[in-house]
């Protein structure tokens, strides 16, 4: 009898700690930076980096011909595209970039394809409507200063920021931004911080 008792009050024991450990992982933080969706390049994957990064601030011209700087764009998750006009790469994926700003409010997401090597608007919108680009807005960066701040190795090179203006990460070279992975990727950023990422 008392063997009988003393198996039971050990089956119960476990049984007691099996339920409070099963309770205290109910308990633990989910991890609070899952990470972001995959996506391929033609060239390079996107570079999620371990941190956000805070880089330089950078300015940049406009149809207006004004000076503006990336934190006018605070609140937005931005792609930062550097391109230029000889680059073939960067021309081929000009229409992607067209049709992912197309799939989110630019009171959320712009898309900021930065030309390096035209010298007026008139230039990049000859190229964009060659193109049937109608989405980006023509911005330059005709003396280079923010693809030195960047440190761009090559063009295209696009970069996403987050709301906070802080780089989260790189993709080298052309990629499909009109893909499922892009749009899995821009709402990524868009809902962190917002119940979870997409």
């Amino acid at each position: 009898m008392n063997g009988t008792r003393a198996g039971v009050a050990a089956a119960l024991s476990r049984r007691v700690l099996l339920i409070g450990a099963a309770a205290l992982a109910a308990t633990r933080p989910v991890c609070a930076t899952p990470t972001p969706p995959k996506m391929s390049g033609y060239v390079g994957d996107y570079y999620p980096f371990d941190a956000p990064q805070a880089l330089p601030p950078i300015s940049f011209a406009s149809s207006s011909k004004e000076s503006h700087g990336l934190a006018e764009l605070s609140g937005k998750v931005v792609l930062l595209n550097f391109w230029a006009t000889w680059c073939a790469p960067c021309l081929a994926e000009l229409p992607d970039l067209d049709r992912l700003q197309s799939l989110f409010s630019r009171d959320q997401f712009i898309v900021l394809a930065l030309c390096e090597d035209a010298q007026s608007i008139t230039t990049i919108e000859k190229y964009y409507a060659r193109r049937n680009v109608e989405r980006l807005g023509g911005y330059m960066d005709p003396f280079g200063a923010a693809l030195r701040a960047y440190a761009v190795p090559a063009l295209p090179t696009s970069f996403i920021l987050d709301r906070a203006g802080r780089t989260r990460g790189i993709l080298p070279g052309a990629a499909p931004w009109a893909s499922p992975e892009a749009r899995a990727l821009i709402a990524y950023y868009l809902n962190e911080g917002r119940g979870g990422a997409a």
